[in-house]
């Protein structure tokens, strides 16, 4: 799935949001517990929707919302690598990985939160920025950038953005109520542990350091 694909699916979550914002409106006090108030773990104020299992609970909505554009900016920076001129072989197959790997994933939380109809928690933290997530100025620069200088300063964001990723994915195996997203959740700390060690070895041949902030 492209960057334009997901904006559309975000999108499509969005006009869904606002069409049920007014059919609530409409609608009368007679709900049930189905429709019990709920949080995300920021506080933000979401309804369990009528296929949500009763297991999900606010890391699970917290983590699907903001692993979403956390792992759409992993995609990017890989396919900004792809398309650089003179990048390292073994750098790009590494991004290739991360684009398809991370993509897959993606899908899996985006059609959970259309099964949720978590339209509006997912609108809410899609334009966030955080646990290692670049800027996107860094992001534009990143494109400007061919042969070493993209590879070195590619990997060097790539495994800071993963150690965000790895450390908001903690959280959700140890305190996530959904057992096949907990199990997602151990899925993505095994990988993106393994490619981050992948990274400090490309850079360590090329005589580069990590980035510490």
């Amino acid at each position: 799935m492209t960057r334009t694909t997901l904006r559309r699916r975000i999108t499509g979550l969005i006009a869904v949001a606002v069409l049920g914002a007014s059919v609530a409106s409409c609608a009368g006090q007679d709900q049930d517990a189905t429709n019990a108030p709920q949080t995300d773990m920021d506080g933000v104020a979401v309804t369990a929707g009528a296929n949500q299992p009763a297991e999900v609970n606010e890391v699970d909505l917290h983590f699907v919302a903001m692993m979403t554009p956390h792992h759409q900016q992993a995609v990017d920076m890989s396919e900004i690598i792809l398309a650089a001129d003179g990048t390292n072989a073994a750098t790009a197959d590494l991004a290739d990985r991360i684009k398809v790997g991370q993509q897959e994933e993606i899908d899996i939380m985006v059609d959970w939160a259309e099964q949720w109809d978590q339209h509006d928690l997912m609108a809410h933290h899609a334009p966030h920025i955080a646990n290692g997530m670049i800027t996107p100025e860094q992001l534009d620069q990143l494109e400007t950038l061919e042969d070493e200088e993209a590879d070195t300063q590619f990997l060097q964001l790539m495994h800071f953005h993963h150690q965000g990723a790895i450390a908001m994915t903690e959280d959700q195996i140890d305190n996530g109520g959904y057992q096949p997203l907990v199990d997602l959740a151990q899925q993505m700390i095994d990988i993106q542990t393994a490619e981050m060690h992948e990274m400090e070895q490309l850079l360590e041949a090329k005589g580069e350091s990590l980035l510490t902030e």
